[in-house]
């Protein structure tokens, strides 16, 4: 190889060495500004007078879960804490784990899916959605187990968050299968298009219907939830 071809090579490497430090700063950059941004946002969500101690205390709960999602501890023991420090019935059993000194919970220490004993059917049908998210964790979805259950969580975090949720658990499932006919599929879809255009059309909600009472009537209370959710929205 002569000297010009490897100065050449050698200009290439560099260039894309510098290139890539770019391209992961500019994304640290990226995720400290969105960081940023959802304590700021949050904060400003829970200084609303109107809202209940029982809003309150969910809303900071997940915040302080959706932080600590993109890594950001510190400002998730914040929101925590400010749990910790409202007045409420609910068991508190995910807040104590957290601000306490030992390592975090993980899907391998804790395998269950929920952070206490609850009736995640009874609490929907009851339409008791706080208390219904505050029961899941939301680390331990990702178990191929927990498909049903992933889309329960997303739209108990449409119902409660509205358009400002950032992830749907439900889609991957969703994308990697989208003409499956079954209704973990319709749900997600049904949520990803009001996140997108901030409506729900009536279609989705006949498509629904059709689903629940034709092919499984045991889900059909996820149907009237669905329908709960585009009421109040």
């Amino acid at each position: 190889m002569n000297s010009v071809q490897l100065f050449l090579n050698l200009l290439i490497l560099c260039s894309l060495s510098m290139g890539a430090k770019t391209h992961i700063a500019s994304k640290k950059m990226i995720d400290k500004s969105e960081s940023n941004l959802l304590f700021l946002k949050s904060k400003k969500e829970l200084s609303d007078k109107k809202l209940s101690l029982q809003r309150k205390y969910t809303l900071a709960v997940l915040a302080a879960r959706e932080l600590r999602q993109i890594h950001q501890n510190e400002k998730a023991l914040e929101f925590y804490q400010i749990a910790k420090d409202i007045k409420t019935e609910e068991n508190k059993a995910e807040i104590i784990q957290s601000l306490s000194n030992k390592p975090q919970i993980n899907s391998k220490e804790n395998p269950s899916l929920f952070y206490y004993e609850a009736n995640l059917k009874s609490l929907l049908k009851n339409k008791q959605y706080d208390r219904a998210i505050l029961s899941i964790n939301p680390e331990n979805l990702a178990s191929l187990g927990n498909k049903h259950y992933r889309v329960i969580y997303d739209l108990l975090n449409v119902k409660i968050k509205k358009r400002t949720v950032k992830k749907l658990y439900c889609l991957d499932d969703y994308q990697k299968s989208p003409d499956d006919y079954q209704y973990t599929n319709l749900l997600c879809d049904f949520l990803e298009d009001y996140l997108r255009d901030g409506k729900f059309e009536n279609d989705h909600i006949k498509i629904l219907e059709e689903y629940f009472f034709k092919h499984d009537l045991k889900e059909r209370y996820l149907l009237q939830f669905a329908k709960d959710i585009k009421s109040n929205i």
